[in-house]
């Protein structure tokens, strides 16, 4: 294994998710207006139509509401946790990418040798994307935690690999500078 310090590293945090980040809060939200609706338990009628929402129905249940307001609480916790908890890390050396999942620590490893070109790309729909870690789905294995940026490898068998990250323009081009190093 090489010992000489890598040309680009980067580490992505599942906290920073969107998707996750958003769920999470629907999920808090839910939690708060529970717990609101248990301190206030009286029916709410409209003026809009005959549009009316009914009592607590949790009034059997004693401290009902408190327990959402904690649960509520410990999701917050929880997200803030979740942003520093490491999901992948991305390390180019001399001969290939590594890219290696803190949970289980497996590791994906790139031959820059194999690689017929790279782009930098841009991610749709990042507000629905879940992090995800070597997911093969039609010829493309998959890398991403967050953001919207990312870089797209070829290799000579047409595999396509699309890494998230939050410095795609700097890998790409740490990547191309290392192609043309070893041709």
């Amino acid at each position: 294994m090489n010992n000489a310090a890598p040309y680009f590293k980067e580490n992505q945090f599942l906290g920073l998710n969107y998707f996750s980040i958003i769920i999470r809060t629907v999920m808090a939200l839910f939690c708060f207006t529970a717990y609101y609706w248990s301190v206030n338990p009286q029916p709410v009628y409209t003026e809009i139509g005959n549009f009316r929402i009914g009592s607590y129905p949790g009034k059997e249940i004693p401290q009902s509401g408190e327990i959402f307001f904690l649960i509520g609480n410990a999701i917050l916790v929880f997200s803030v946790v979740l942003i520093f908890v490491k999901h992948i890390r991305i390390t180019v050396n001399d001969h290939y990418i590594s890219i290696e999942r803190m949970w289980s620590r497996s590791i994906v490893k790139i031959d820059i040798a194999t690689i017929k070109f790279v782009r930098k790309t841009e991610l749709t729909n990042v507000y629905l994307q879940i992090a995800v870690y070597n997911l093969h789905k039609k010829d493309t294995v998959k890398f991403y935690t967050h953001g919207d940026e990312a870089v797209e490898i070829v290799d000579k068998d047409n595999l396509r690999y699309i890494i998230g990250s939050q410095k795609s323009g700097e890998l790409m081009n740490t990547i191309q500078s290392l192609m043309i190093k070893q041709s």
